[in-house]
């Protein structure tokens, strides 16, 4: 209610006490009317008011939950990616781990092939600015649906973090250990060839690949990721009752 009608409604109950012309119980009635104006219409306003920041909120959520949705196949498609990317490097270090046990001599040409698996690194980049921006916002809790936003809190403060601090493990490993102990020991000939089978025989070389076990780890922290980026999306068709 405009606080001009307020004030209107107010003097004209000061009038109607102050009218020496009428009777106590007179006034009494004509200044219950004006109060339960003013009651009624301030009610009605602030129903009003909370009607549209209700739909203003279901708007921002709709908007939020589609969009998470788009950034949730997008990091789908990354994860599954890296997923067989480190189920490359586990495959890969335990053929060249047990090569170098057994003091096999592999060929150039697989040497050649499994030999980036040692440095190349692999690392999780979510899309998570949509997320982050609703949290600093302090709007999660636009997010009706509890199991929604459980699940989604989930994913994004833990198993995603979880996640990243494993690869980032990894990546220490390839970059701060691994390549500084081939730079150091490996001899490139110019005719190609190359002392790798060597190298893998050193004890250091085959404890650092022993690690292909972290790798493993990280699969699965993947595929727990993409299973609850699979269930958010389920919860979001659901809620707006087909696929959006």
């Amino acid at each position: 209610m405009p606080e001009h009608e307020i004030v209107k409604h107010t003097e004209a109950i000061y009038k109607v006490w102050r009218d020496p012309k009428h009777g106590w119980k007179h006034k009494l009635g004509e200044i219950s009317i004006e109060i339960g104006i003013i009651v009624f219409a301030i009610t009605l306003s602030l129903f009003l008011e909370r009607w549209r920041e209700r739909v203003h909120e279901r708007e921002i959520e709709r908007q939020f939950l589609v969009g998470l949705k788009s950034d949730l196949f997008n990091d789908i498609r990354q994860q599954s990616g890296d997923s067989a990317a480190y189920a490359y490097v586990v495959r890969s270090w335990v053929y060249l781990r047990k090569a170098g046990m057994e003091k096999r001599v592999l060929p150039s040409d697989t040497l050649n092939l499994l030999f980036p698996s040692l440095t190349n690194t692999t690392g999780f980049i979510p899309n998570d600015s949509r997320f982050q921006a609703l949290k600093s916002s302090g709007q999660l809790g636009v997010i009706e649906n509890s199991e929604l936003q459980n699940k989604i809190l989930e994913l994004y403060q833990f198993k995603i973090r979880t996640l990243i601090v494993a690869t980032d493990e990894f990546t220490s490993l390839q970059q701060n250990h691994i390549a500084p102990f081939l730079t150091e020991r490996l001899i490139i000939q110019s005719n190609g060839k190359q002392n790798l089978n060597e190298i893998l025989q050193i004890p250091q070389m085959q404890n650092f690949l022993i690690y292909s076990g972290l790798s493993s780890l990280i699969i699965s922290r993947y595929h727990t990721v993409m299973a609850q980026s699979r269930e958010i999306i389920l919860l979001i068709d659901r809620q707006y009752g087909e696929p959006i």
